[in-house]
């Protein structure tokens, strides 16, 4: 038994050398030809592509935060960057060299887990469908549009590894699983993707206590690990809630939500005892109107000029104003990029880049219908099925309410399309199955 468990071990080991060796490739190759003469309008000589445009900033700041560790001055390279990810690209610049490609390792290992995360997840959820997970994790691994953001200086891959863990984790706890194997992954999971993206905190929260929840709902054996689930996951959302500093939301004066001051990074604001006053429900009403308002703003000023910008004049000033906009959101969220988009030319990746997104949600209008015939027929057990929905429903429509780029909305949905891709294709398989072959015979 022992040796079966050791070859095991060892096969897994040698697979995934095989995937981060693999990724490491793609990253060399595509740094090459980002430092050639070939394909010049569409990158920037010195390793980076123009379709990751972020990546040319966290280069800078991380040759800034490379300085300060050079110095000596650790504190001032851990906390001196708005930007989680950039210390770690700092890091592997002191390592090796002030270069894009140094980050590709980490890269590489962050690609990999995600892989791993697709496959154990649809192990779980499909027991036995072995070459079913491979797939899965094959291709959630290898679609295009990924695959080149994961060989960046993006944020992208870590926020989608935590996504991805935090995945896993509600899944084994919807399951049965022990909560000593759940919760470490959904705590985990949560504060790197917290770390990258702050605003996720709420939504990831909400959606692992819902997972505990329906465990301890329908189970009596659940009660252990489930309230286990509940009080540790609390405990976590609410120490980063207060820890987190507010950005500081202001209406201008005569219109109600819209957004007047900028977050500081930098500046440390009050977050504890008398300086965090309760609210009324009402206040929170409006506070959460505001901050939704203040994204939306942000995204709209950082794409200016951006070609598949989409509702820029839509203004949020109320709760009223957001559930009106929400079936746009949707219908955004899900279907965009439209095929009016798909053959323009992209002003900074070029037409490649569009006939990329319009290949890619051709496949994902064709695994829409499958998951939803799999939500009301899936061997699946009912609660994993509804808790999926709510995950892909509600962080999609959130992110349609707030990113006015189709572009950055595209990339920032990918993890969030994940139930989609991991039983949409099941999905038609039990279609075929069970409608076609039956009329058949």
């Amino acid at each position: 038994m022992q040796r079966l468990i050791d070859k095991q071990w060892k096969k897994g080991l040698l697979i995934f050398s095989g995937l981060v060796l693999f990724h490491l490739a793609i990253s060399l190759s595509l740094s090459l030809i980002a430092r050639s003469t070939f394909l010049a309008n569409l990158h920037s000589g010195q390793g980076l592509w123009n379709f990751a445009l972020d990546s040319f900033s966290y280069h800078d700041e991380a040759v800034r935060l490379l300085e300060l560790f050079r110095d000596g001055d650790y504190a001032g390279w851990w906390g001196s960057s708005p930007w989680w990810h950039v210390k770690w690209i700092g890091l592997s610049y002191a390592v090796l060299a002030p270069d894009p490609l140094s980050y590709a390792p980490i890269n590489g290992l962050t690609w990999a887990v995600s892989v791993v995360c697709i496959f154990m997840i649809v192990r779980q959820l499909f027991p036995g469908r072995h070459k079913l997970a491979i797939a899965s994790a094959l291709t959630f691994g290898l679609w295009p549009s990924y695959l080149l953001h994961t060989t960046q200086l993006l944020k992208d891959p870590l926020y989608i590894m935590g996504m991805l863990m935090m995945f896993w984790g509600c899944v084994n706890l919807l399951s049965g699983r022990r909560a000593v194997i759940s919760v470490p992954l959904i705590v985990f999971g949560v504060l790197v993707a917290y770390l990258n993206r702050t605003y996720i905190l709420e939504p990831l929260i909400c959606l692992s206590l819902l997972a505990a929840i329906l465990e301890l709902w329908l189970s009596r054996r659940a009660w252990g690990h489930a309230g286990f689930a509940i009080v540790i996951i609390a405990g976590v959302g609410v120490y980063f809630y207060i820890q987190r500093p507010e950005i500081q939301i202001q209406p201008l004066p005569g219109q109600r939500g819209n957004i007047q001051s900028k977050p500081q990074p930098k500046v440390k604001i009050p977050t504890r005892g008398r300086n965090r006053q309760g609210y009324s429900s009402s206040k929170l009403v409006e506070k959460g109107v505001r901050k939704i308002s203040y994204l939306r703003g942000r995204y709209t000023k950082k794409y200016p000029n951006a070609g598949t910008n989409v509702d820029t004049d839509v203004n949020f000033r109320s709760l009223k104003d957001i559930l009106a906009y929400i079936p746009r959101a949707a219908v955004i969220g899900f279907l965009a990029p439209f095929p009016s988009h798909w053959f323009s030319t992209a002003r900074t990746a070029g037409r490649a880049s569009r006939l990329v997104a319009g290949l890619e949600m051709m496949f994902w209008y064709l695994l829409l219908p499958g998951f939803l015939y799999f939500l009301f027929t899936g061997p699946v057990p009912p609660h994993i099925r509804i808790w999926m929905l709510v995950y892909t429903l509600s962080l999609v429509v959130l992110t349609s309410l707030v990113v006015t780029n189709i572009g950055a909305l595209y990339r920032l949905r990918y993890v969030y399309f994940l139930p989609i891709l991991i039983v949409g294709l099941e999905g038609w398989t039990r279609l075929y199955v069970q409608r076609f072959q039956k009329t058949a015979s």
